[in-house]
């Protein structure tokens, strides 16, 4: 009597699956694995398939969202529905979800925004942002990419991400004249265990005034990052100095880590 759709037998049977879609699954791969938007000789050599072959897989990719393809490089990068696709996986994670509590309730406690962002590709993208008292004039979205350099996020990243990774993006993003500088801050980081910047950068070249940004890192018990968790907090007379919000904020992180591993 055959299997009942559903059933354990019949999901322990050996299905053919489609192997073309297996193929390009590779080109994924090679953008997974490195980290970085590649050109199209490198993710070639990197996924097996030819050139010709590579190109024609892109081009479906393109079409589908799951890989872009920057109009002055021409690299390739994974695309806007490979970034929903990654989120809706986050959203799934338990530690992730864990981590999006902490958001909303410290900053019910504190009545600052909190975001919380991950590496993706090449710089750091909001996976969740919580409300605040405060009125502010932007939006913190999620799925948006923060600004790498000079700022708290940015540099909580440098400080704990596997060295290959942040030479790579120092290398290939970096400022030359602003190295020195960020390697000095990554290095204070470590040492204190948090970043704060006095003023909150939008982009390259806005930002906010008025508010300070504090972050730190959530680690595994491996001690690899997982996120970093980011206060805007006001910079205003009698408001909560940064050394004292920034041990609240280690503490209840550890806390979290603790409940988590």
């Amino acid at each position: 009597m055959p299997a009942e759709e559903g059933s354990g037998e019949l999901q322990a049977l050996p299905r053919k699956g489609i192997q073309s879609i297996e193929t390009g699954v590779r080109l994924l791969d090679a953008l997974i694995e490195s980290r970085q938007p590649l050109r199209l000789r490198e993710l070639s050599k990197l996924s097996g398939l030819s050139p010709s072959k590579a190109r024609m897989y892109l081009v479906s990719f393109i079409r589908s969202g799951l890989i872009a393809q920057d109009k002055i490089s021409g690299r390739y990068s994974p695309g806007s529905k490979a970034l929903r696709l990654g989120l809706v996986a986050l959203g799934q994670n338990r530690i992730v979800s864990s981590a999006r509590e902490f958001v909303y309730d410290f900053g019910r406690e504190t009545g600052y925004p909190v975001l919380m962002t991950v590496w993706d590709s090449m710089s750091p993208v909001i996976v969740e942002s919580s409300e605040s008292r405060d009125v502010l004039p932007i939006t913190f979205r999620i799925g948006t990419h923060m600004p790498l350099w000079t700022t708290a996020t940015g540099e909580v990243f440098l400080a704990y991400l596997p060295p290959k990774i942040v030479e790579q993006a120092i290398a290939q993003g970096c400022p030359h004249d602003l190295e020195p500088v960020i390697r000095q801050a990554v290095e204070q980081v470590r040492r204190q265990g948090y970043a704060y910047a006095n003023s909150v950068r939008l982009t390259s070249t806005a930002t906010l005034n008025g508010y300070g940004t504090l972050a730190a890192p959530l680690l595994s018990s491996e001690g690899q990052l997982e996120s970093v968790l980011t206060v805007l907090m006001p910079i205003a007379p009698g408001s909560e100095p940064p050394e004292k919000l920034a041990g609240r904020l280690i503490e209840r992180i550890s806390h979290l880590s603790q409940s988590l591993y």
